[in-house]
């Protein structure tokens, strides 16, 4: 399978995205999770290059996108709309996983004309906790919270080896299958110009959720969603965040 690298300037921010399919074919439009890179999506994506024109971009501050220490929703909306410019799009269908299904229907909401389907993978975000349902109650933590994500450092600590990341990789997602933990580990690290082995994304991209959001906070959005859109989120997603939020991504 074939895929050419494209770039895409975002009012200086260089972005990458990965393209295969019929160039006449219906755009298709991939969105990864926080903390991953657009490969991930490979599995999924490589079955739909026959019939579909897929662009698999790498959201700013992963992968080979530049990592400009600004990340909000507000920015990864811009971002999107710098893509449809730079790749000639006039609307798309488009798939969004975790993060990315956030970004997609807050996408979908605010640039309705551009997003014709939506798939949203794991996109409603950790469940609101106990305290959110008390007046006020979001503020309980919040200033720790606040430090954690804005203070978080700039370079990341390195990783032993790829064995390690994979390992990594499969402690936060036990389900996954070993070879392709091995697979994953190899696209979403980098070498250093010192030979150390780093996660492929910026740290400070946890700035992306410094406002503790409650689901009724994203209520507006979802309601301004016009297209169809189809909602896949597995059995086992509360337990997982129960279990897994906060992770150390850290080696």
């Amino acid at each position: 399978m074939s895929w050419e690298q494209h770039w895409v300037d975002a009012n200086g921010v260089r972005l990458s995205v990965l393209e295969s399919g019929p160039a006449d074919g219906p755009p298709v439009v991939m969105l990864h999770g926080m903390r991953d890179v657009a490969e991930s999506l490979l599995p999924v994506a490589e079955r739909l290059t026959e019939r579909y024109r897929v662009l698999l971009l790498e959201l700013r501050g992963h992968g080979r996108s530049d990592q400009p220490g600004c990340y909000t929703f507000e920015h990864y909306l811009f971002d999107l709309n710098a893509l449809w410019r730079a790749r000639g799009l006039s609307d798309a269908h488009v798939f969004g996983h975790s993060l990315g299904g956030q970004i997609l229907v807050r996408f979908a909401s605010v640039f309705p004309t551009l997003v014709r389907t939506a798939i949203v993978v794991e996109g409603l975000g950790p469940p609101d906790r106990p305290d959110d349902e008390a007046p006020d109650g979001w503020l309980t933590g919040y200033g720790q919270h606040l430090l954690a994500a804005l203070g978080a450092p700039t370079r990341q600590r390195p990783l032993p080896d790829l064995a390690f990341a994979a390992q990594r990789l499969l402690a936060n997602n036990p389900r996954l299958d070993p070879a392709e933990a091995d697979r994953i580990a190899r696209v979403a690290t980098n070498r250093q110009a010192d030979g150390s082995l780093v996660w492929a994304f910026d740290p400070r991209i946890a700035m992306t959720f410094t406002a503790r959001t409650r689901r009724a906070d994203t209520e507006p959005f979802w309601r301004n969603v016009r297209c169809p859109t189809l909602i896949v989120s597995g059995d086992l997603a509360h337990e997982y965040w129960r279990a897994q939020f906060p992770v150390d991504w850290d080696g």
